[in-house]
């Protein structure tokens, strides 16, 4: 590699990862306030995180391909430059944020599904599958209260 694209390409890197590295801490906080949003049970709050999060994974990802496009013009790899080391540990953090956002997101998916099976008047997990493996839903009107 000729000096000139070595600066060049080092100046191209630095910026490309100094943009990721923003982008992940910004991913960071999301993450955080989407859990806050779960735990106070702030719908507003929770579909603006995801927005967020959403638009800066997206950013994040044209940001990736910038920097291995860079690695494929100058035929190196990227990842192994020790200035990307504090973003990798950044981006491991917010997957376990994320895995953990996911997992609350279920569990409190299957308590809505199990309130609607006993108020529908079903067994809880007691659905089945008809012949085409499509789930059967019983849809069907019942008194939960007279007045």
């Amino acid at each position: 590699m000729n000096p000139p694209l070595g600066r060049d390409f080092d100046t191209a890197l630095a910026a490309v990862m100094g943009d990721l590295a923003v982008e992940v801490d910004a991913l960071h906080a999301s993450l955080i306030e989407e859990r806050l949003a779960l735990d106070q049970g702030d719908a507003q709050a929770l579909d603006a995180a995801g927005r967020t999060k959403g638009n800066l994974l997206d950013r994040i990802e044209k940001l990736d391909v910038e920097r291995r496009q860079l690695d494929a013009a100058a035929g190196v790899d990227s990842l192994a430059d020790p200035r990307w080391a504090p973003t990798i540990d950044r981006l491991r953090e917010c997957r376990g944020l994320n895995e953990t956002n996911g997992r609350i997101v279920g569990q409190r998916m299957s308590h809505v599904r199990q309130a609607l099976a006993v108020l529908s008047g079903e067994a809880p997990g007691g659905g089945t599958y008809g012949p085409n493996g499509v789930a059967k839903v019983k849809l069907r009107s019942a008194t939960l209260a007279q007045v």
